[in-house]
């Protein structure tokens, strides 16, 4: 990856080597990187995938939080492509319901047997008013609720961390920050969270050994701006003092 997400020559690279079976990619504001692949790159990977017959799986949970919508694979590989899309993270957490769009209606079925054996089925009275705000254009108002008030949380992250290196989206719900080189990420959360912050070090998300050095930042866990705006300045400040110096807070 890079700062637009997945390169579409290393996949190809991949595809050659390996022989994958499926590809797991989530295009739209990445977690925890926030990138977002350019229509360009969507369109190379298709192209790739079926050339290599690689199923996708597109999970694109936050991609109605962004105002531009692009493309996405079930659009341009409907045949390759299983699309998961939820609630949880552009309606409410609350609301754990989200949807499936599998190739044909073959593995659709297959799909929902399986379901039935391991979770039997969605709750049906959160299914049914998830059903119901879709048809009605509420989850489209909530959404774009959420999104202007992401725009602004950004823009108070983006001045507390004004000239250090971190990613964003501007309608994102978190950022990914590059620590100064004397901080380790895992024991710069743990001191943030010391000081009641808490933020998610690269190692959470990291499939190997050695994780970089960013943390991940979440801006719709505060209540308001202001406790927002209070976090934001103890994690700027607490960039800025050597890592051996700091002592916990009781």
């Amino acid at each position: 990856m890079d700062a637009g997400g997945l390169i579409p020559d290393d996949f190809r690279r991949l595809c050659e080597a390996r022989a994958p079976h499926a590809l797991y990619v989530t295009p739209s504001i990445d977690n925890p990187t926030t990138a977002t692949l350019p229509e360009a790159r969507r369109i190379a990977i298709a192209e790739i995938a079926r050339k290599y017959s690689v199923a996708i799986i597109e999970d694109d949970p936050y991609a109605p939080l962004r105002a531009e919508q692009l493309p996405s694979f079930l659009t341009l590989a409907p045949d390759l492509t299983w699309h998961l899309a939820t609630l949880s993270k552009s309606v409410t957490p609350a609301l754990r319901v989200a949807y499936v769009v599998a190739p044909d209606p073959a593995r659709a079925l297959r799909l929902a047997s399986i379901l039935r054996a391991t979770v039997l089925m969605a709750p049906p009275l959160l299914a049914s008013l998830a059903t119901r705000w879709l048809r009605e254009g509420v989850v489209d108002e909530i959404a774009a609720a959420i999104r202007a008030e992401n725009r602004i949380r950004q823009a108070l992250a983006a001045k507390a961390f004004r000239g250090a290196d971190f990613r964003a989206d501007p309608e994102g719900h978190h950022l990914w920050l590059r620590l100064p080189p004397h901080w380790r990420a895992t024991d710069f959360a743990e001191h943030a969270d010391r000081a009641g912050v808490s933020i998610v070090p690269a190692s959470a998300f990291a499939t190997g050994e050695h994780a970089s050095a960013h943390v991940r930042i979440s801006l719709g866990v505060a209540p308001d701006r202001g406790v927002l705006e209070e976090g934001l300045q103890q994690l700027a400040g607490l960039m800025q003092r050597p890592a051996g110096a700091v002592r916990a807070v009781v």
